[in-house]
């Protein structure tokens, strides 16, 4: 169990370096070159391309506990990558915290108006925009960036370890 959150904490902390790296550079490379890219969007593309580090954290938790005991049954898998991804969510969304609160105080006012932005962009009325603008400040306060971050991770690690624990999992003697 020592080894399964290790492995679990240093991937956390590698999705957590990537997530806000590849968001705070792909805001840079949008603004720099007027890509015209929504940052929402910039933000989505970072946490798909996230979920294979996720994945080879799980993966290699499970290899390990089943090098260690000599075998995995699926529901040993299954606790493994759940414990992993639960870790996961919790250093990602403790990150997600200090990111929106010490790092870049200014996140959420920088997600709201880009949406703004977006919205008069796309020719929504001034109600339509302040209407959508309630949620989307909602949407983006701390609290629901680590509720996201909580969830978002919790469920794909564990989709993930009921997927990669078929294949590890110890094939019977025939």
């Amino acid at each position: 169990m020592k080894s399964t959150l290790k492995i679990a904490a240093i991937t956390g902390a590698i999705s957590s370096v990537f997530l806000f790296g590849f968001f705070s550079l792909g805001v840079w490379l949008n603004t720099k070159y007027a890509w015209g890219m929504q940052v929402s969007s910039i933000r989505g593309i970072g946490g798909l391309l996230s979920i294979p580090i996720q994945a080879i954290g799980i993966y290699i938790a499970m290899q390990d506990a089943k090098r260690k005991n000599n075998a995995l049954s699926y529901g040993q898998a299954l606790k493994t990558g759940v414990t992993v991804a639960a870790t996961i969510a919790v250093i990602v969304a403790l990150f997600g915290f200090l990111y929106c609160t010490v790092f870049n105080p200014g996140y959420a006012d920088f997600m709201v108006n880009d949406a703004q932005k977006n919205m008069m962009a796309a020719g929504k009325s001034p109600d339509e925009i302040k209407t959508n603008l309630v949620g989307v400040a909602r949407e983006f306060t701390p609290g629901m960036q680590v509720t996201q971050a909580l969830v978002g991770q919790f469920v794909t690690g564990t989709l993930i370890s009921l997927i990669v624990g078929l294949f590890i999992k110890t094939k019977k003697a025939a």
